[in-house]
C-alpha cells in the first residue's frame, strides 16, 4: 500500500462549546453551507460557505432533541438528523429550523447513525445496533424497516455494526461500512440484495463516515485518525484501498463531506468523551480532496 499522504490544512472551523463532540456533517449543495451535530446535547451548527466560521443554527434541546449523530441535507432543503442512542430520526426545514417530522425506529438499544439518499429522494438509514436498514419515504417522511441485514448474511456482532452509508456512482446501489469488522457492503436499491464488496487491501476496521467523489470512496477511520481512500467500481461490486490521508489536525475523525475541491473532516474526539477532557476547541478541518 502507498505511504500515507500528509495533508495540508486549508481551513479550520472552530465549533463553539466545551462539550460538543461533533459526530457527522451534511452539505447543502445549493449553498455550500455545511451542518454539524453534537452527539452530547443535540446542538446543530452551521458552517456558512466561504466564511471560515461556525455558528449555532439550532440549540440543543430544541423540539426535545438531545443528541445528533448522522447529519445529511437533501435536495429539497431539509436537514436530516439521526438521533444516535436516542433511537430517533428528525427532519428539519433549513429555512427556519422547524421540525417537520420525528420518527422512532421502535427498537432499543439503538444507535441511529447515518443517512443516504436515493435519486428519487427516499432516505436510507443505518442503526449500528439494530440489524435492519430503514427507508424513509421522501414525500410522507414515514419510516419503515426495509432490509433485514442479518437475514441477508451480514455477521452482526458486538460494538458498532453498519455505520456510514452513501449512494454508489451508478445510482442503483448503496455502499455501507461495518465499523467493528471493517467490511464494506453493497445493497441493491431495486432488489434489496446485500453483497459484500470485494475490497483489495482491506478490511478497514474502525471505518465510520463515508463520502464518495466520482468513484473515489473516502472513509473516516476514527480510532486510527486517518482517512482511507478506496478506488471503487462504479457499481460498487469491488474496491481497492489505494492510500490514506493523515494530518496532525485529525482528532478521532468520524465524518466527511466534499465541497468542490475541499474535503471537510469532522474531529469528534469521541475517544476523550469518557474522560470529559477534550482538546478545545472542537473543530472541522478542511483539506484538499483527492481527485475522483
Amino acid at each position: 500500500m502507498p505511504l500515507p499522504t500528509l495533508m495540508e490544512i486549508e481551513e479550520l472551523y472552530e465549533l463553539p462549546g466545551e462539550a460538543v463532540f461533533p459526530e457527522s456533517i451534511g452539505l447543502d449543495a445549493r449553498t455550500g453551507d455545511a451542518y454539524v451535530g453534537s452527539l452530547t446535547d443535540g446542538t446543530l451548527y452551521r458552517l456558512p460557505a466561504g466564511t471560515g466560521r461556525a455558528e449555532v443554527w439550532s440549540p440543543g434541546g430544541a423540539d426535545g432533541r438531545c443528541s445528533v449523530a448522522g447529519v445529511k441535507v437533501d435536495a429539497r432543503g431539509r436537514l436530516w438528523a439521526a438521533g444516535g442512542y436516542d433511537g430517533t430520526l428528525r427532519v428539519l426545514d433549513l429555512a427556519d429550523a422547524r421540525t417537520l417530522a420525528c420518527r422512532d425506529v421502535g427498537a432499543r438499544p439503538s444507535c441511529v447513525n447515518d443517512i443516504a439518499f436515493g435519486r428519487d429522494g427516499d432516505a436510507y438509514v443505518t442503526d449500528s445496533f439494530v440489524p435492519t436498514l430503514f427507508r424513509v419515504d421522501a414525500e410522507t417522511l414515514d419510516l419503515s424497516p426495509w432490509v433485514d441485514l442479518a437475514e441477508q448474511g451480514i455477521p452482526w456482532g458486538e460494538g458498532l455494526n453498519l455505520n456510514g452509508i452513501v449512494l454508489a456512482a451508478d445510482g442503483r446501489h448503496l455502499v455501507a461500512c461495518q465499523t467493528n469488522l471493517g467490511r464494506l457492503w453493497r445493497i441493491g436499491l431495486a432488489t434489496a440484495r446485500v453483497e459484500e464488496i470485494a475490497l483489495e487491501g482491506g478490511p478497514i476496521v474502525h471505518c465510520d463516515g463515508l463520502v464518495l467523489r466520482g468513484t473515489t470512496l473516502m472513509a473516516a477511520i476514527n480510532a486510527r485518525g486517518v482517512i482511507a481512500v478506496v478506488a471503487l467500481a462504479e457499481d460498487a461490486s469491488s474496491g481497492r484501498l489505494v492510500g490514506e490521508l493523515t494530518s496532525e489536525a485529525f482528532a478521532f475523525p468520524t465524518a466527511l463531506a466534499v465541497s468542490g475541491g475541499t474535503l471537510l473532516v469532522v474531529n469528534a474526539q469521541l475517544d476523550r468523551m469518557a474522560t470529559g477532557r477534550p482538546r478545545l476547541p472542537f473543530t472541522v478541518v478542511a483539506v484538499a480532496a483527492p481527485e475522483g
